[in-house]
């Protein structure tokens, strides 16, 4: 299978792990709205929602980190890389995508061993809701792929470009023209 073809189904799995994140975020909205409603008419709580809101806050934030990649809408720090030339700010960028696949790979590997071991002992979460512990660690491993992948993925795009991407200068706010700040 050609690489290709790795980054375009890896490209689907990031939109659909943000469109589930973004789910799991209305979930929760519409779980603790129906929770405020049912106290102010003196019914009981649902049993779980604070566990399950838990769980979705955990789940959506790695589900979403790499369509923040993807989209370069993560944090950065352009700071040093408006100010060095172009070619400077392309070997940075080049190492701080080196450095997101080096995590990713360590963090995958050490979440799939933490899984294994979890789904292998049959361990068990205990709270409102008992479940296995492996069906929330699979989260880990699945996302630190795709960001491997997806920072692979820009590291080829960079590196085959010609021109250095351009970064804007260190006094550009997003939305304000430069002779709009007060």
């Amino acid at each position: 299978m050609s690489m290709r073809i790795v980054f375009r189904l890896n490209g689907w799995l990031v939109r659909a792990l943000c469109i589930l994140a973004v789910a799991l975020i209305a979930a929760m909205m519409l779980g603790i709205s129906a929770e405020v409603i049912l106290r102010m008419f003196g019914f009981p709580s649902i049993i779980g929602l604070i566990e399950l809101t838990e769980y979705a806050l955990f789940i959506s934030t790695f589900f979403v980190a790499p369509h923040l990649l993807r989209t370069n809408e993560h944090i950065r720090v352009d700071i040093v890389m408006s100010r060095v030339d172009p070619d400077a700010a392309k070997w940075v960028e080049c190492g701080v995508l080196l450095t997101i696949m080096l995590i990713s790979l360590v963090t995958g590997i050490v979440a799939t061993m933490i899984m294994l071991r979890s789904a292998r002992d049959g361990t068990l979460v205990f709270k409102d809701l008992i479940f296995p512990q492996w069906w929330l660690d699979w989260i880990i491993p699945l996302t630190s792929a795709a960001m491997l992948l997806q920072a692979l993925e820009m590291l080829i795009t960079l590196y085959r470009t010609p021109h250095p991407a351009r970064h804007q200068d260190a006094d550009f706010i997003p939305g304000i023209r430069s002779g709009d700040e007060p």
